[in-house]
Parts: C-alpha cells; sequence; structure tokens
C-alpha cells in the first residue's frame, strides 16, 4: 500500500473550490483528476513497478512509483495519464456528452503536455535529455520550446 500525504494547501484548496463552485462543476474537475492518476497508477503496474507515495496539495497530486525499467516504460508510464484524460474527452465527444467531465479532460490532458518540469510533457522531455550525449543543446531546446509556448498561451489570453 502507497504512502499518502495530504497537505494543508490542499484541504485549503479544495475548501475554496466547494464554496465557490457548482456541484456538477466539481465532480467533471474530480473525475477528470482520478482519470488522470489512474492511467499514471495503470502503466505504473502494467509495466511491473510499484507506487510508493501519493502526495495531494494545491499544485495537484504527485505519485512517486518505483524506478522505470527502461526510457519508453518511463515515457509510456508518463504520458498514460494525459493519454487517459485525451480517451476520456474523445469518448465522451462520440457519445455526445459535452458536459464539464468532457472538457475538463480535454483541458487537463493538454495541459499536461506543456513542456514544463513539473507537468508529464516537461518530465518526459528532461526523461530524454538525461544522460544524452546532447543534453546541454537539448536543454537550450527545452528552453525554446517552453518560452514560445508561454508566448502562444499568453497570446490566447490576450
Amino acid at each position: 500500500m502507497p504512502e499518502i500525504r495530504i497537505k494543508f494547501s490542499f484541504i485549503v484548496f479544495n475548501a475554496l473550490i466547494f464554496l465557490f463552485r457548482e456541484s456538477e462543476m466539481i465532480s467533471g474537475f474530480y473525475i477528470a483528476c482520478i482519470l488522470h492518476e489512474f492511467g499514471h497508477a495503470a502503466a505504473v503496474y502494467a509495466s511491473g513497478g510499484k507506487i510508493n507515495r501519493i502526495e495531494l496539495s494545491c499544485f495537484g497530486i504527485k505519485i512517486t512509483a518505483s524506478q522505470p525499467e527502461s526510457l519508453i516504460s518511463g515515457i509510456i508510464i508518463l504520458l498514460s495519464g494525459p493519454a487517459a484524460n485525451l480517451l476520456t474527452y474523445f469518448l465522451l465527444k462520440i457519445s455526445g456528452a459535452d458536459g464539464y467531465l468532457a472538457v475538463y479532460s480535454l483541458a487537463e490532458g493538454i495541459f499536461n503536455l506543456l513542456p514544463y518540469s513539473f507537468l508529464d510533457g516537461g518530465a518526459v522531455l528532461e526523461l530524454i535529455a538525461e544522460g544524452s550525449p546532447h543534453e546541454r543543446i537539448l536543454h537550450k531546446f527545452y528552453f525554446i520550446l517552453k518560452a514560445a509556448s508561454a508566448a502562444i498561451i499568453l497570446n490566447l489570453f490576450i
């Protein structure tokens, strides 16, 4: 059984959500988050790994698992969370369900693919660069990718 840590910031975050949002929106958000983490967990166990710790904070859920057997296995584990969200979104769209769960699944799937190290997409990039003979060049490229994605996101809000 993995160790479960719940930080105070997680409790505060949840209290604020329950104060200011409607229940259908909240349930869609939490189901999308749970599906995302189940995607990761399923990939960890399918690859023969073990989940050691689950930490909940206002920044999200962090799963600490045993070291993957290979680079490919690590990439699959990291991408399985966003894949679970995107699969959920497409299945809901095909079935005609356009509720909060579909919207949050799409948003969480895309958001977690962004190239920032605290997200799944960035963790994949770090995993690929780590130990590579071209590690310095890859880190420079990743920096440019991060800056470009930040500019695109900022442009979408303006």
